[in-house]
């Protein structure tokens, strides 16, 4: 036997190049892991639209007035953005929850701001199964969603509502008919 080996005093060459070697490979992939937000940003925003929607529904089943829409609003293309048409749901102003656009005022937890997913290079889209980018999707007061005119229950194709982030990578929500909200 070798001396160094009855004392223990160190490693062998071998051993020594074997160590750097993966601790360079580790490296190389751990850092490149590191250095980019890829799909990140993506799934942060598909967090906030569960949040986003939940809100809503609780709202609706807690807030049974007819006249009053419970609903997010979904603009579509380069600014693509979601948000509530009005927070103000005093009694005379239910037309204004039931609004086409998105209220200025609307705060992030419920809301983005009309360049947020565009900054990020992140794009907005959706489907119930049968209608491609819906402009809307609101809640009646057993907390279903529709996302028609009608205000009936939608959903119901087979498939649930999406609503699709795309980025770097695509991450979606989807809304089922009994009004089960989920990140998918």
């Amino acid at each position: 036997m070798r001396p160094d080996r009855l004392t223990g005093r160190g490693f062998t060459l071998v051993e020594l190049i074997t160590v750097i070697v993966l601790i360079g490979i580790l490296a190389v992939v751990a850092g490149t892991r590191l250095q980019t937000r890829q799909g990140y940003s993506e799934y942060a925003y598909q967090d906030r639209l569960v949040s986003a929607l939940r809100n809503m529904q609780t709202r609706a089943m807690q807030d049974t007035r007819s006249g009053f829409c419970f609903r997010l609003n979904f603009v579509y293309g380069a600014n693509s953005t979601y948000g509530p048409p009005s927070l103000n749901y005093s009694p005379g102003n239910g037309a204004a929850t039931c609004a086409a656009g998105i209220a200025a005022n609307a705060p992030a937890y419920l809301s983005t701001l009309s360049t947020e997913l565009s900054d990020e290079s992140i794009t907005l889209s959706s489907s119930d199964g049968a209608n491609l980018n819906f402009s809307f999707m609101g809640f009646d007061a057993l907390g279903r969603p529709y996302n028609d005119l009608d205000n009936s229950p939608d959903c119901d194709t087979g498939s649930p509502c999406r609503i699709t982030f795309t980025g770097e990578t695509s991450v979606a929500v989807c809304v089922e008919e009994e009004g089960y909200i989920h990140a998918c």
